[in-house]
């Protein structure tokens, strides 16, 4: 709880929120190429 309550107080007033949003993008994307990776070794073995 204590760690979603610091990242929602950074979101609105530090201006290093846009470190914070940039490294959740980065963070999301990477799940999404690793779940594409994943996808894709799947597909092969089959």
């Amino acid at each position: 709880m204590t760690v979603a309550r610091k990242a929602a107080r950074q979101r609105g007033t530090i201006p290093g929120s846009n470190v914070m949003t940039f490294v959740g993008r980065l963070s999301v994307i990477t799940a999404y190429l690793a779940m594409a990776f994943v996808g894709a070794i799947v597909l092969g073995m089959i």
